[in-house]
C-alpha cells in the first residue's frame, strides 16, 4: 500500500483560548507524534511513506488536490486534536473526491478521547487510539497480507474499523511502549527548514521528546495522572547529535514535565557537556520539580528557557485547578531559575470559575513581579473529558456535554465556550487583551527585550506581535 501521512491545511480550526495576536505568526511546530508513527512504519515494513505538512509548506486545499493526484495514496493517516478535527474532515472530503477508493485513518488526542464517535463519521474508515506507532503498522500489514475483510483486524488492540459500514472498535492497548525501542521521528520525510519559532535562540528550530506521561493532577490537563516514562539519557543524546548534524541548533522538548526524573535528566545534561555538543534548548517543568543542582546542569548543557505552568496568583483557584503548588513555590523556583541564568515563560490563566476581575489582574501583577521573559494569559477552558470539564458539569456551570455533541456531529459553526457565570465571552476576551497589554507594555520589559534582539527579522516579528497586542487593547479602551 502507498501511505500518505498528512497534516491538513488550517481552514476550519477552532479558535483557542489564546488570543490570535499571540497564536498568529509565531511559527510552526513539527507534528512529532505523526513523525514517530511514520518512522515506526518505515522501519517495520521497509516502505518509505510520503509526508505532507500543509501549514509550514503553505499547501492549500487546491495544492493538496494536485499532489494527491500524483501520489495516488491507498491510505491517508492524520493525527488530530479536537481543534483541527474539522480541518481533517475537510481534507478527507477533498481526498475522497479526488480518489474515491482512498482510505482515511485518524489517530491522535481527539481519537484517544472519542474513538467510536470519530469512526462513525461518514468519511472515516479506520481509527487508531493509544500509542499509535505499532497499531497503525499492524493495520497496514494486516490489510496488505489479508485484505480489508480479514478477521485478524479484530486482534489489533487500539484499532477501530468499519465492516460493511458498521463501526467495530476493539479493546484499547494497555501495554505501554518501551520508549528506547522507538526509532527517531522520520524527519527525513519533511523539510526541516520550514519549522521556525520567533522566540527561539538558534537559527534552525525543531522539537524532541524524551518522556511521555505526567503524574501531576492538574484538572485542566488531558494527561493528568498518567504513567511517566523516560527514554535513557544516551538514547536522547544520540538523537540530539543527529539533529545537530542536520543543522538544528534550537530544540524544544515537548515533554509536559521532563524534570520529574532528575537522575535521568542530570545524566542527559552531563552527556551533552561531556561530548561537547553545542545546542540551545528549552523545556517545560513544574515549579516544584526543579532545584539548584538541576538548574545549573540545564544551564551548562544549553537550556535557555523553562516553561512554567503558574496559572493563578490566588490560592483558592490553584486549589480548584488541583495544581498542587503555591505562590511561594512559584516565587522560589522563578528566583532560582533567574539565578541560574535561565529565562522562563509563564503560563497564566484567567476566567477560572468564580474568579473576579480583581483576581485576574492580581495574576497579571504576579507575572510582572516574577519578571519572566514571556507571559501568556489563556482563558480557563474545560477541554474534552478533562477532570475540570467533568467537575464543571457536576457543579452545573456547564449545562450539557457539548464536547460529546461536537464529537458526534462536528460542524463549522461550533465555538469553544468559556464558562464563567460573571463574565461574557466578549468581556473575558477584553480582560485577556488587557492582561497581555499590562504585561507587555511595561517600559522595563520593552527595554529588556530590545537587548535580546538577534536580527532584523527577529526585531520585526516581535514588533508585529507587540503591535497586535497593543492594538487589541486599544480596540476597547
Amino acid at each position: 500500500m502507498k501511505i500518505l501521512f498528512l497534516v491538513p491545511p488550517e481552514t476550519l480550526s477552532l479558535e483557542s483560548s489564546v488570543p490570535k495576536a499571540l497564536e498568529g505568526g509565531k511559527g510552526y511546530y513539527p507534528k512529532l507524534g505523526l513523525l514517530y508513527v511514520a518512522a515506526y512504519y518505515e522501519r517495520e515494513t521497509g516502505d518509505t511513506p510520503v509526508f505532507i505538512d500543509c501549514p509550514p509548506e503553505n499547501v492549500t486545499e487546491s495544492d493538496l488536490r494536485q499532489r494527491v493526484r500524483k501520489i495516488k495514496p491507498d491510505m491517508v493517516a492524520m493525527s488530530i486534536m479536537t481543534f483541527n478535527l474539522l480541518d481533517a474532515l475537510q481534507s478527507a472530503k477533498v481526498l475522497k473526491q479526488e480518489l474515491p477508493n482512498v482510505k482515511i485513518c485518524l489517530g491522535g488526542p481527539h481519537v484517544n478521547l472519542y474513538p467510536e464517535e470519530t469512526l462513525k463519521l461518514p468519511l472515516i474508515d479506520y481509527v487508531v487510539f493509544g500509542e499509535g506507532e505499532p497499531i497503525f503498522t499492524k493495520l497496514i500489514q494486516t490489510l496488505d497480507a489479508e485484505g480489508p475483510d480479514s478477521d485478524a483486524l479484530k486482534n489489533i488492540k487500539g484499532l477501530g474499523w468499519k465492516h460493511n459500514g458498521v463501526a467495530q472498535v476493539n479493546a484499547p492497548e494497555t501495554e505501554l511502549l518501551d520508549l528506547d525501542t522507538l526509532p527517531n521521528p522520520a524527519r527525513h520525510l519533511v523539510d526541516v527548514s520550514k519549522y521556525v519559532h520567533i522566540i527561539g535562540e538558534g537559527l534552525q528550530f525543531f522539537t524532541i521528546q524524551a518522556t511521555r506521561g505526567c503524574p501531576a493532577a492538574c484538572s485542566f490537563c488531558d494527561i493528568r495522572k498518567t504513567t511517566f516514562r523516560t527514554r535513557s539519557a544516551e538514547n536522547v543524546v544520540a538523537e540530539v547529535e543527529e539533529l545537530v548534524a542536520q543543522g538544528v541548533d534550537d530544540l524544544f522538548f515537548v515533554d509536559d514535565t521532563i524534570t520529574i526524573n532528575k537522575k535521568n535528566l542530570l545524566e542527559f545534561c552531563n552527556l551533552i557537556v561531556k561530548r561537547g555538543i553545542k545546542i540551545n534548548y528549552k523545556i517545560s517543568a513544574r515549579v516544584d520539580t526543579v532545584n539548584e543542582e538541576i538548574l545549573r546542569a540545564l544551564k551548562r548543557s544549553g537550556c535557555y528557557r523553562i516553561h512554567y505552568g503558574i496559572e493563578s496568583a490566588t490560592p483558592r483557584h490553584l486549589k480548584y485547578l488541583q495544581k498542587g503548588q503555591t505562590t511561594e513555590k512559584v516565587e522560589r523556583a522563578c528566583k532560582m531559575t533567574r539565578k541560574a541564568g535561565i529565562g522562563f515563560f509563564a503560563y497564566m490563566m484567567i476566567g477560572i470559575p468564580y474568579e473576579t476581575r480583581k483576581e485576574m489582574f492580581a495574576t497579571v501583577n504576579l507575572a510582572k513581579q516574577l519578571k519572566p521573559d514571556y507571559a501568556q494569559f489563556s482563558i480557563c477552558t474545560p477541554y474534552p473529558k478533562t477532570e475540570l470539564y467533568f467537575q464543571m458539569l457536576r457543579e452545573g456551570i456547564i449545562p450539557r456535554d457539548y464536547w460529546q455533541e461536537f464529537a458526534e456531529n462536528p460542524t463549522p459553526d461550533f465555538k469553544i465556550q468559556f464558562w464563567n457565570r460573571h463574565f461574557t465571552e466578549k468581556t473575558l476576551r477584553e480582560i485577556q487583551d488587557e492582561c497581555h497589554a499590562r504585561f507587555y507594555s511595561q517600559p522595563t520589559y520593552i527595554m529588556k527585550q530590545m537587548t535580546k534582539v538577534r536580527s532584523w527579522s527577529d526585531f520585526s516579528a516581535k514588533v508585529r506581535m507587540g503591535s497586535k497586542i497593543l492594538t487589541s487593547r486599544l480596540s476597547f479602551t
